[in-house]
């Protein structure tokens, strides 16, 4: 029984301290009338004037943002454009390679059909080439004669 009044006795004494601590830390945090307000009137001026940086220098981050993304759509604009035109350049490349080569090929065909010709009438090459030395032999004398 003694114990229990002892343990009693203590419980009680711990929460009216606990109590009293929690109202004298609620005096504390309460400024009394006159003096509390004048000391907090700095500091509610000071805060005023840190949420007004505050603004604008968040209206100079949207606007710098801003600037930014238009930056950003206008050099995609002008990437895309550039794209398009390298992609028609290298269409328009590739056409004329394409044309060199079937003509290079159209030659070589043309100079295959001429060769097999040729080949068909060596009479004829023969023939050339002793008429195209009698010729040089008539042009030396009548050169020869003026």
């Amino acid at each position: 029984m003694r114990m229990t009044k002892l343990l009693f006795v203590s419980i009680f004494v711990l929460l009216l301290t606990g109590f009293h601590g929690a109202s004298l830390q609620a005096q504390d945090a309460i400024p009394s009338s006159g003096t509390g307000m004048k000391d907090m009137t700095p500091q509610m001026e000071q805060m005023k004037a840190q949420m007004e940086q505050m603004r604008t220098q968040m209206a100079q981050l949207q606007a710098l943002m801003k600037d930014s993304m238009d930056k950003m759509a206008a050099a995609d604009a002008a990437m895309k454009t550039h794209m398009e035109t390298e992609q028609a350049s290298m269409k328009s490349q590739m056409a004329l390679q394409q044309a060199v080569i079937d003509h290079f090929q159209t030659m070589n065909d043309h100079m295959q059909s001429m060769a097999d010709c040729m080949a068909m009438m060596p009479d004829a090459m023969n023939m050339h080439k002793k008429t195209g030395t009698k010729m040089k032999k008539e042009k030396g004398m009548m050169g020869d004669q003026k």
